[in-house]
């Protein structure tokens, strides 16, 4: 039975890549079927979007939509979730798009081998996340000096402790991720991110990413270690997860 034929000016939209066994289900851009685009081994998960809003020109223009963007990253989100809670994925990023079935075909020709290599690399693995934030303690409101000689030591003691908050902060993010690390089999410091982003009023000292077994609970007990160690020093941790491995791909491999 031959496929049925795209809408006009239609575009592929990729999701990630998985084994050509994968059975697809469910929806996803754009309340879209989710199929399969196979060559060898390997197959593109995709789903056919309309030119006119994923072409290059256009999406340059969605892309500061916010709305748009928002609802896209969620519908692109759940897609790789759902496909990783049942086999490994490839991950590609968001508005990953080729003009025709065949240009997906001719990447998965060009790059099978090693997208091959990289989904047995990631067989039965996930990436977690660790955020760790500082709050830092509340200083007491100081009372007004009562001579110029109080007024230089409590600026001595003010720079004092901002050196040391600062030491403390560095020292703090960099044995972290270390103990992390050692739980997981591969690891990434990301830049912290700002608050607009992280949504949260305490600084960002660590954004890590953690490549694990999907039965490994060594993670999730190195950061409660990491809690009872830095929470009395106003470090909060956040773990999160399971993502698809988006830190584990080489841009090489999948072409970005």
């Amino acid at each position: 039975m031959s496929e049925p034929a795209p809408p006009p000016s239609a575009a592929w939209y990729v999701y990630g890549v998985v084994s050509a066994t994968t059975q697809p289900e469910g929806t996803g851009i754009g309340a879209r079927p989710v199929e399969l685009v196979p060559e060898g081994d390997v197959a593109a998960l995709v789903s056919v979007v309309p030119a006119d809003e994923f072409g290059e020109a256009s999406l340059l223009e969605r892309l500061n939509d916010r709305s748009w963007l928002e609802r896209t990253a969620r519908e692109h989100e759940d897609t790789l979730e759902r496909a990783l809670a049942r086999t490994t994925v490839v991950p590609f990023r968001l508005c990953t798009v080729y003009e025709s079935r065949e240009h997906v075909v001719e990447f998965l020709s060009a790059h099978g081998p090693a997208l091959a290599g990289l989904l047995q690399r990631l067989e039965g693995r996930i990436e977690l996340g660790v955020k760790a934030y500082f709050a830092g303690a509340a200083a007491p409101e100081p009372d007004e000096p009562q001579s110029g000689r109080e007024y230089l030591l409590r600026r001595q003691r003010e720079r004092e402790a901002a050196e040391e908050a600062a030491r403390f902060k560095s020292e703090f993010a960099q044995a972290s991720h270390e103990v992390l690390a050692a739980a997981a089999e591969e690891a990434r410091a990301n830049p912290p991110q700002p608050p607009e982003l992280s949504g949260r009023a305490d600084e960002m000292l660590l954004n890590g990413a953690y490549l694990v077994r999907r039965d490994d609970g060594r993670l999730a007990e190195a950061v409660a270690e990491l809690e009872s160690r830095f929470g009395p020093r106003g470090v909060t941790y956040e773990l999160t997860g399971p993502w698809p491995p988006y830190n584990f791909v080489p841009p090489e491999v999948v072409g970005t």
